[in-house]
């Protein structure tokens, strides 16, 4: 999808809409841990869709990816998923000004749920560690199922 956000900022400024933000996807990694949120929305979508994601083990990929997408106008790089790819956030918030996202993903939620569920791990402590590891690798923004619990916890 090389191009994407160039072409889409592109039509946004002919359209006279710079009020809109683009967050790119492209360090957006094929991942085993997208399956639980795949399973519970019985996607019929047939075919592979890693083709359009990074390899896990490209780290040139993503920063070539990320630098093109921050040059077309990206205003918001996303990085997903997150903990697994931390050492990509840092990367991303090394090479470009650009605010950084984070998206936990469903299967990285999943994981700590279970945990917790199973009295494995404190929830909240663990949460807002993982939180705090984002936050400390160079995200700006993060984007989590926890977000509902997030609120409550951290309210004053």
């Amino acid at each position: 999808m090389d191009n994407r956000i160039g072409a889409i900022k592109s039509a946004l400024q002919g359209a006279g809409r710079t009020d809109v933000a683009l967050m790119s996807y492209a360090a957006k990694y094929a991942s085993a841990l997208y399956g639980p949120f795949r399973s519970a929305c019985a996607t019929s979508l047939k075919g592979n869709r890693a083709n359009y994601q990074l390899p896990p083990a490209s780290e040139g990929l993503g920063q070539r990816a990320i630098l093109r997408d921050t040059a077309e106008g990206a205003d918001v790089i996303m990085v997903k998923p997150g903990i697994a790819y931390l050492d990509i956030v840092r990367m991303a918030r090394e090479i470009c000004a650009t605010p950084i996202a984070v998206y936990q993903v469903s299967g990285e939620y999943a994981m700590l749920k279970a945990a917790a569920d199973s009295g494995v791990i404190n929830e909240k402590d663990t949460v807002l560690e993982m939180m705090t590891c984002f936050r400390r690798a160079g995200a700006d923004i993060i984007i989590s199922y926890y977000t509902p619990k997030l609120l409550d916890w951290l309210a004053p």
